[in-house]
């Protein structure tokens, strides 16, 4: 069994000299033509949203809030 000792640090042979071989990749990276050129998608553009024809989000806060005064005042 063997024990890896700060004062003895395990010794690899190094990488070969030279990575990679000359004319690597041969053809280019990447290769001509990628990536392909999209033809479409299956979802449509989403459709710009319309005008809105109701009272907003506010204006329904402000009439509850009315009615509320407008019942406290009442009873």
């Amino acid at each position: 069994m063997s024990y890896y000792h700060p004062d003895n640090p395990p010794v690899y042979p190094p990488p070969p000299q030279g990575y990679p071989p000359q004319g690597y990749p041969p053809q280019g990276y990447p290769p001509p033509g990628y990536p392909p050129q999209p033809t479409g998608y299956g979802y449509p553009p989403p459709q710009p949203q319309q005008e809105k024809k109701g009272p907003s989000f506010i204006e329904g806060c402000l009439a509850a809030l009315c009615c509320c005064c407008l019942l406290d005042a009442c009873f």
